[in-house]
Parts: structure tokens; C-alpha cells; sequence
């Protein structure tokens, strides 16, 4: 039944061309950019600008595109639409549901990010040892995230309204990061002493570690096993906060 869940879900975001060009052109068109300002700037400048800024806000954009706003706003329109109601009606629980969703995402942003990682490959030197970490590390960010869709969903009252508020939280949970790093960078300072005060957002671990698999830092903040660890704790925080507040 899961499976049949993640496929359904799967399928209807494929079938919607508009949300899935929606989904995938914020990613893309960084992209795009990195290609054009090749032939624009020198080397180095490009890869700085690339590796530093273009390629990670590629992959937190994908990452809340699809797994964050697209599915907020579908959860927040199913439960408008009191579809759980009659999901009660039938042998599927809510953590099959939970789960199946869970899958399709993952799938759904698993092809998108190999496909850009692998489009940026073309561009600047990244060994597929580290394409790998930097998947796994988005997963793991991908599963601190995926329960608060469900918060989220729970707290709006319908997809318009869900869609409307997910800007100023997408702002707050991206920029905090990458423009905090960008300024601090530029200022002289080193980045890494302010991130105490960042560790609430997940973003943090995947654009520091970012920066470390790209070759801009030498160390990551904390070991990476630890940033997997806290990120676990977080997920699971989460679920228990969304199954009160998404079914009540």
C-alpha cells in the first residue's frame, strides 16, 4: 500500500507539468546562470561564485521546492478537503500514508538532485565520492524536513493560504544561512564561530557541509556524524509535533 501511495503521488506531480517546472526551474536556473557566467568572468571568480553561492542555494532550493513547499500545500489542500476522513474508512493508517508520501518524495528529489549535481559536474570538478556524500547529507536534511510539511499543513487552512506563508519561511530558513556565511566571508570573519546560533535550522548542516565537500572550507562546524545524529533527532521531534497537530 505504501508503495502504491509514493507511485500515486509520484505520478501526480509528473502529470502537473506547471507545478513540476515550478518545482525544478529555481534549482535549474542557478544553473543556467553558472553556464553563462563562464564565459563572462575568469576562473577563479567562477568557481568561488559557484561553488560558494550558485550550487548550494541550487540544492536547498530543490530540496524546499519539492519536499517542503509542493508537499505543505498538497497536505494542507487534502486535509482542507477532509480526504483523511475517509482514509479513516479504509485499512490505510496514517503512518502508511506518512510513509508513502515520505517515499514518493524522496524519489522525486533523489532524481532532481543526481540530475543537477551531475549538470554542475560538467562545469567544476566534483569527484563522485563527493556527489554521494553531498546526496547523502540532502537526505538526511530531507528527513528533518519532511515532518514539519505536515506541521505546517496542520496550522494552514487550506493550499492558497499554505502557499502564501511558505515565502517568508523559505526566506527565513535559506538566507539565514547563506547570507550570514556570504557577509561574515567577505567581512574577514570566520563563519563557523556564529553557527551556535544557527543550529535550529537544518539548512545549516547542508550548507556547511557543503562548503567543506566543495573545497571551500577545510573542517566541517561538527563532525558530519554528528550533523546526521541531529538531524535523526530533529525528524523524529518533529513527527511526534505533527501527528497531534496535522490530525487534530
Amino acid at each position: 500500500m505504501m508503495i502504491q501511495i509514493a507511485r500515486t503521488f509520484m505520478l501526480e506531480n509528473i502529470r502537473n507539468y506547471g507545478v513540476g517546472f515550478g518545482n525544478s526551474l529555481p534549482a535549474f536556473l542557478f544553473l543556467l546562470i553558472s553556464f553563462a557566467m563562464k564565459f563572462v568572468v575568469n576562473e577563479e571568480t567562477f568557481l568561488y561564485i559557484v561553488k560558494g553561492q550558485f550550487l548550494p542555494i541550487s540544492i536547498l532550493l530543490l530540496i524546499f521546492s519539492f519536499a517542503f513547499s509542493s508537499v505543505t500545500i498538497y497536505l494542507a489542500d487534502m486535509k482542507a478537503n477532509r480526504t483523511f476522513d475517509w482514509l479513516k474508512r479504509t485499512n490505510v493508517s496514517s503512518s502508511t500514508y506518512y510513509i508513502g508520501i515520505g517515499i514518493g518524495i524522496f524519489v522525486l528529489v533523489n532524481c532532481m538532485l543526481i540530475s543537477l549535481l551531475i549538470c554542475y559536474k560538467l562545469f567544476i570538478m566534483i569527484s563522485w565520492g563527493n556527489v554521494f556524500s553531498i546526496v547523502l547529507i540532502s537526505n538526511f536534511v530531507l528527513l528533518a524536513l519532511y515532518p514539519l510539511s505536515f506541521i505546517l499543513a496542520g496550522v494552514f487552512k487550506n493550499g492558497k493560504v499554505a502557499q502564501s506563508m511558505l515565502v517568508p519561511i523559505m526566506i527565513l530558513f535559506m538566507f539565514s544561512v547563506t547570507m550570514t556565511t556570504m557577509f561574515l566571508t567577505l567581512a574577514g570573519k570566520e563563519p563557523q564561530q556564529y553557527f551556535i546560533f544557527l543550529i535550529w535550522n537544518p539548512m545549516l548542516y547542508l550548507n556547511d557541509s557543503l562548503q567543506y565537500y566543495l573545497g571551500l572550507t577545510t573542517m566541517t562546524w561538527l563532525p558530519t556524524y554528528q550533523y546526521f545524529v541531529i538531524l535523526i533527532v530533529w525528524s523524529l521531534a518533529l513527527v511526534l509535533i505533527a501527528r497531534k497537530v496535522y490530525h487534530r
